[in-house]
């Protein structure tokens, strides 16, 4: 009798597992996948995936596989599967301007792209994502439509939004329609959440009336919900970025000074201003090569690093894990999590860490842009102090070079040695230290 009620129960088991086989994925090609789309009126799901992507296994594994999924959309959905790097995956992720991984796509059987969602989540969130994609199919109208309909000058808010969210979907950008947008809805509802996310995603430069909403909106910032914060902050420092990519895209340095100005009337504070000013100037004169201008903010900056004791930067370390320590205990993070303790790892020595890598920053852009021995002196002694906080290959092979353009061949290329031993010591990539060891070698 109980060999019986064992066999009925394994039977069970085995019969529940041959239909918990988790998402039916079609087999074929693209054209073949549009065309079954067609003939069963239905969206194509797509999981667009990669072989070394870790979510995109887990998801597959662990949510893919699960009745509630598997039966939401094998019904609903002509399902596709396919690596955005083999085949037609290259041009399928291509043309869906694919960044993220996995990426899930909704597209009807013409081709047209209704909805997407990016990410590991679970079981539940991945419904909804279905839901929605699902409401956005009955309404939906191709991009062709909506761009007849803008040329023939539709303006209304609600068609703005719609035609702008296609624009986003598709990968597109927004900057002109942003603009006609938030000049056809009324000033009262610039900071309500819809437009504040708008304004984060399709933000241009500091010069945009979008720009000026998020500055203004800083002024009840604090009276605000935490995702209206987090799109003002969003929204801001992507049209600094935007502003800073403009001016050194066209060398503008009036652009850069507007931009510092910017800046100044957005930070909370005088230290978050001087932070963010040195960092767009320094990255400025970096990328456009300003020598003058590097060496000006340079030779300011490693002065106070230089100034800077070992005592001194142990009790700066010692000051942010005790403010971490403090932020985690007010966000309740558990001090026995792996979480807690990376973040902590992570933070060790962290001064030093953090000082070493701006004074052999510093040198290197003296490497790149400043010719005069007295400058290259300087710079050296800048980078035998990063090479004392921490001694790493990269920060050995900027002091070889260094000495090199010094004269001093025979330092240089023991320095260079000795950076290819820590990097093979440490698993890293040794063909860009090799090659300037040759360089010093000819030299």
């Amino acid at each position: 009798m109980n060999k019986i009620l064992y066999l009925l129960i394994i039977l069970s088991f085995s019969s529940y597992a041959s239909d918990n086989k988790g998402i039916e994925f079609k087999e074929g090609s693209w054209l073949e996948i549009l065309n079954e789309a067609k003939k069963q009126n239905k969206l194509i799901f797509i999981d667009i995936y990669t072989t070394w992507c870790g979510p995109c296994k887990i998801m597959s594994a662990k949510v893919f596989t699960l009745n509630i999924i598997s039966e939401k959309f094998n019904e609903s959905f002509v399902n596709f599967k396919i690596d955005a790097e083999k085949g037609e995956g290259i041009e399928l992720a291509k043309k869906y301007a694919i960044t993220a991984y996995p990426t899930y796509l909704f597209v009807n059987g013409n081709g047209d792209l209704v909805y997407r969602a990016i990410g590991a989540m679970p079981a539940e969130k991945f419904i909804v994502e279905a839901d929605k994609a699902l409401l956005a199919g009955k309404t939906f109208k191709s991009s062709d439509e909506l761009h007849k309909e803008f040329k023939a000058g539709k303006r209304d808010p609600d068609f703005l939004y719609e035609y702008m969210k296609r624009i986003s979907l598709n990968g597109g950008e927004n900057v002109a329609l942003l603009d006609e947008y938030l000049k056809a809805i009324p000033a009262s509802q610039y900071k309500t959440e819809k437009v504040l996310a708008l304004i984060a995603e399709n933000i241009g430069t500091i010069e945009s009336k979008a720009f000026i909403i998020l500055r203004d909106a800083l002024d009840r910032y604090l009276n605000m919900t935490v995702s209206q914060q987090k799109y003002v902050l969003n929204g801001l420092s992507k049209a600094k970025r935007n502003t800073f990519k403009k001016a050194v895209d066209n060398r503008d340095k009036a652009l850069l000074e507007r931009l510092i100005d910017a800046i100044r009337a957005t930070s909370y504070s005088e230290v978050g201003f001087e932070a963010e000013e040195k960092h767009f100037r320094l990255e400025y004169a970096k990328i456009t090569r300003d020598g003058e201008n590097f060496k000006k903010i340079a030779t300011k900056e490693a002065a106070k690093l230089m100034a800077k004791t070992s005592e001194d930067l142990v009790a700066e370390t010692q000051l942010k894990i005790m403010n971490f320590k403090q932020g985690a205990r007010e966000k309740n993070l558990d001090e026995s999590t792996p979480q807690f303790k990376i973040f902590l790892d992570n933070m060790t020595n962290n001064a030093q860490k953090l000082t070493s890598f701006q004074l052999n920053e510093y040198a290197w852009g003296y490497v790149q842009m400043i010719k005069y021995e007295k400058d290259l002196e300087e710079a050296i002694k800048w980078s035998e102090r990063a090479i004392e906080l921490i001694e790493s290959p990269t920060n050995l092979d900027t002091y070889a070079i260094l000495l090199s353009r010094l004269g001093r061949k025979k330092a240089a290329i023991k320095a260079e040695k000795k950076a290819i031993k820590l990097a093979k010591k440490e698993g890293e990539d040794t063909s860009h230290l090799q090659q300037t060891l040759k360089d010093l070698k000819r030299s």
